[in-house]
């Protein structure tokens, strides 16, 4: 298209919208503006009435839509004289062009209640100087171009442009016209009323868009325009009543606060999306790009880093590598499974801080090839009674789903888990206690439950509860580490100290290897400000600000720094 041809296309839409006003769509009207009308038709190809109303509507469009009554008053012609085009508007929305909605303001006259805009794949060709696009009105290229259509029916419904006799009746259309879809084909097969199926599809959709759970009162008022239907079907849906409630297609979510209730899929549901080529993580219905969340790594996303431990400890880590090798994993749970055991691999990480037991369960992701979901405990500590309880079970709900879109199963990380592993209080202590009870039963029916990769850090292992023992297969403790491994693990911080200075140190200061990431973050720092390599005696400062207490100093170790300078 020739650079020229946006100015030709824009000037002619011009001249035909100043020339046509009180023109009352007489003959010498059309004569006058032939040149114009001819070019027009010759982009849109279209007649040259149908011409004419694409560019009134395409200039009036910049207030509003436009209506039946706008255009008589602009044209100032009778009403029974524009009725003469009728077929040019239903030619024009049936070739896409036009897009018609319905006035909220009811008239007698059926068609004086459309209300028209210009198709906006048109006015982005006119503006990016390109052809008329070819436009095929009502054809639908992939499901989710088919939900984010019948989620925008259901706002003109909500909003009085359609009635919900109207919303049915399209919606009705579009399963018809797409039923070569798989959901689409799987849920007619279902057989449901077409509200149980449009609020089913509407609430699918809402899920791809990225809420979480949608308001069934919000939802109900999107789809019934008569106050007495809708609350009729809002107290059948409440109550359980509903099809898609009976059957396990959608959960009800209590309300927070003083909130309406909420609904979401249930994993029947989750699990129909998948068989339909639809998954929730993995697509995104603008870019298809995968849709990773905040809390997941991928073994790429994490940073390989040497651990450094006691040697009872590395054989346990060494254990947990092989079992996570993705041949010995799957013939693991197959032999469980084959046992009638629980096929679930569990593991507690428990010790001292610092000890390095949230790096263990990245690394082991990191050499496994597995994703690691992440959750801070902390973040599922609410201060409303009930909504704790949700927040944990959505834990393992959420990680179930991401699971069956995995190559490999990940890993589940709850990390700091003291407060749901701690001993069990006296139900009469307070409600707080009452609450922090019911979270760790919940806790222990999904881990007795649990068939994935669970990793548990927590410091307290002292004050863990008796049930959750038998939950953990396998149980690994770090103390702190002696003077040889804190050795070794100054000595890969540090690899320019002469390894007797790292022997001096580790002797010198009873630190844990977190500590010791600390010293060396300092000397980062210290070395980006100041352009000072590491020595002795600036390691030597950094942990005395590091300790909070005096440490004993030991025989030699000032020969030592003496030796140094």
């Amino acid at each position: 298209m020739e650079k020229s041809t946006k100015l030709k296309v824009l000037g002619s839409i011009g001249k035909i919208y100043e020339k046509s006003k009180k023109c009352k769509l007489e003959d010498s009207f059309f004569s006058n503006l032939d040149m114009e009308l001819i070019f027009l038709s010759s982009y849109f190809r279209k007649t040259k009435s149908q011409s004419l109303f694409i560019a009134l509507v395409f200039n009036m469009n910049h207030k509003d839509t436009v209506d039946l009554n706008d255009l008589i008053r602009y044209l100032d012609c009778t009403p029974t004289k524009i009725l003469e085009y009728s077929d040019d508007f239903k030619h024009l929305c049936i070739s896409g062009i036009f897009q018609k909605r319905k006035s909220r303001f009811k008239v007698k006259t059926s068609w004086a209640n459309d209300q028209y805009s210009i198709n906006k794949k048109i006015t982005e060709a006119i503006i990016n100087n390109q052809p008329m696009p070819n436009i095929q009105n009502g054809k639908i290229s992939n499901i989710f171009e088919l939900l984010e259509e019948l989620n925008n029916l259901g706002e003109q419904c909500y909003a009085g442009e359609i009635s919900t006799q109207e919303l049915f009746s399209k919606t009705r259309e579009f399963i018809k016209q797409n039923i070569h879809f798989p959901l689409v084909r799987n849920i007619n097969h279902f057989e449901f009323e077409i509200e149980d199926a449009y609020l089913f599809l509407f609430t699918i959709w809402k899920t791809i868009d990225g809420n979480k759970a949608i308001d069934i009162g919000r939802a109900c008022e999107t789809v019934f325009d008569y106050t007495a239907t809708r609350f009729n079907y809002l107290q059948n849906f409440l109550l359980g009543e509903n099809i898609l409630i009976k059957d396990k297609y959608i959960e009800i979510v209590e309300p927070q606060y003083f909130n309406s209730s909420e609904m979401k899929l249930s994993s029947n549901s989750i699990n129909l999306l998948k068989e339909s080529g639809i998954s929730l993580f993995n697509h995104n219905h603008q870019d298809n790009k995968k849709n990773k969340r905040d809390n997941i790594l991928s073994p790429d996303q994490i940073p390989f880093k040497e651990l450094i431990f006691c040697e009872s400890e590395m054989q346990q880590i060494y254990l947990l590598k092989e079992l996570l090798e993705d041949k010995n994993f799957r013939a693991t749970q197959s032999r469980l499974t084959h046992k009638n055991l629980p096929e679930g691999v569990t593991i507690l990480l428990h010790g001292l801080p610092g000890a390095g037991k949230t790096e263990i369960a990245k690394q082991l992701a990191k050499e496994s090839n597995r994703e690691l979901m992440k959750v801070e405990i902390s973040q599922a500590k609410s201060k409303w009674y009930g909504e704790s309880q949700k927040l944990v079970k959505q834990i393992f709900t959420d990680y179930i789903l991401y699971a069956k879109e995995c190559d490999r199963t990940p890993i589940l990380l709850i990390n700091e888990a003291d407060a749901l592993l701690s001993k069990r209080k006296s139900i009469q202590d307070s409600n707080t206690a009452q609450t922090e009870n019911s979270l760790q039963n919940i806790l222990l029916e999904e881990i007795e439950n649990f068939s994935g990769i669970l990793v548990a850090t927590t410091n307290l292992v002292d004050n863990l509860d008796p049930a959750f023992e038998r939950r953990f297969l396998i149980k690994v403790k770090f103390i702190k580490p002696g003077v040889s491994v804190r050795a070794r693990i100054w000595k890969s911080k540090f690899p320019s100290l002469a390894i007797e200075d790292c022997e001096a140190i580790a002797e010198r200061f009873n630190f844990s290897g977190g500590q010791i990431e600390n010293i060396l973050r300092k000397q980062e720092i210290n070395e980006i400000i100041y352009d000072q390599q590491a020595t002795l005696d600036n390691l030597l400062s950094f942990c005395k600000e590091e300790t909070l207490t005096n440490q004993k100093v030991k025989i030699g170790f000032s020969n030592v720094a003496q030796r140094q300078e």
